[in-house]
């Protein structure tokens, strides 16, 4: 394998290298940035999750249930006893061993919320290490990363591994600041699902690192995703053949409900919501997940607190004509330089 570039979330950016912001696509030597910022993005889904759970209104109640009913049940004979509030109070003082009988009602609320947090969280953890096998690389991508990884210099002057190559490279772009990639987004076709009038592309990861998250930089990932989405179409129409100049691009992504930074991208861009789904996993979504005890699934812990995996759908507005417009322009700019 090529020589990996190092980047490790959980240390700051050099603050010595130079502080410019720029537009990188895929290289062998980027593979492994690219599996980590994807598999970051599920990680924060975690904390994400979790947070949504905690401050869920069905929680709070939930907790505020469970306390009141503790509270009369523990002092309920010192209420009786009172015949004011400056009483209760001298009662409540004098009997502080009453609080004891609190702690198996704490463990109870956080063992029933941390095992229903637990149930989805791991789900997302799962995937998280999952992209690193090749059966995911393979549904993220749409190509083997791992052997893209091997591919030296030279083979890009290699007539019959540059297809490979340059198909591959043009699937991912990054963000680099300070020399070190900070955001990723990765669009793939839909073949199954395109035709000879729609063609459909999906962006199977849009991500930004946790300190930039609210820096606005998923939306220049949203420009970059629909260029691709373009291109990607352009080399359809090319490669099937096709006679026509009308073809409709649409761009489909995934987001899940307890995510609002993504949520909002979309739907701020114009994305129409089409289905919602408790199938947490986006690149098998048929895979079967865990129950508790046989009684409850995750999707049905997903449903109580109202996290769903929201898929999305947009329709670009320009045609092949405008594409093919838009690549001749390209190699006129190339042709001056």
């Amino acid at each position: 394998m090529v020589e990996q570039t190092d980047l490790n979330l959980h240390e700051p950016l050099d603050k010595d290298a130079e502080s410019t912001i720029r537009r990188v696509p895929l290289q062998p030597l980027l593979a492994t940035a690219a599996l980590t910022l994807h598999g970051d993005y599920y990680r924060q889904l975690q904390s994400i999750s979790n947070s949504h759970i905690v401050w869920h209104p069905v929680a709070r109640t939930f907790v505020l249930s469970i306390l009141t009913a503790a509270l009369f049940y523990v002092y309920g004979d010192l209420f009786s006893m009172s015949d004011s509030v400056g009483e209760f109070i001298h009662l409540f003082k004098n009997n502080k061993f009453l609080l004891t009988k609190f702690f198996p009602v704490l463990l109870f609320i956080a063992g029933t919320l941390g095992t229903a947090s637990f149930m989805i969280t791991d789900e997302f953890r799962l995937i998280s290490d999952g992209l690193a096998t090749e059966k995911y690389m393979l549904k993220l991508f749409r190509f083997p990363l791992k052997v893209y990884a091997n591919a030296e210099e030279k083979d890009f002057s290699t007539k019959s591994a540059l297809p490979f190559l340059s198909s591959a490279s043009h699937s991912t772009d990054f963000i680099e600041y300070r020399g070190s990639p900070i955001a990723v987004v990765t669009v793939i076709p839909v073949p199954d699902a395109s035709t000879n009038d729609v063609f459909y592309a999906k962006i199977s990861g849009l991500h930004v690192r946790k300190v930039y998250r609210e820096s606005g930089l998923q939306e220049e990932l949203l420009m970059i995703a629909k260029e691709k989405a373009r291109e990607l179409c352009t080399r359809y129409v090319k490669d099937m053949n096709l006679k026509t100049s009308n073809i409709k691009i649409i761009i489909q992504a995934d987001a899940y409900t307890c995510d609002k930074v993504l949520t909002k991208l979309y739907e701020s861009n114009g994305f129409h919501e089409i289905k919602r789904s408790t199938a947490i996993d986006p690149f098998f979504p048929e895979k079967k997940t865990e129950s508790l005890l046989n009684i409850m699934s995750v999707g049905t812990v997903m449903k109580f607190f109202g996290i769903f995996r929201a898929s999305y759908e947009l329709e670009l507005d320009n045609t092949i004509e405008v594409v093919h417009e838009k690549e001749s322009k390209k190699q006129v700019r190339k042709r001056k330089n």
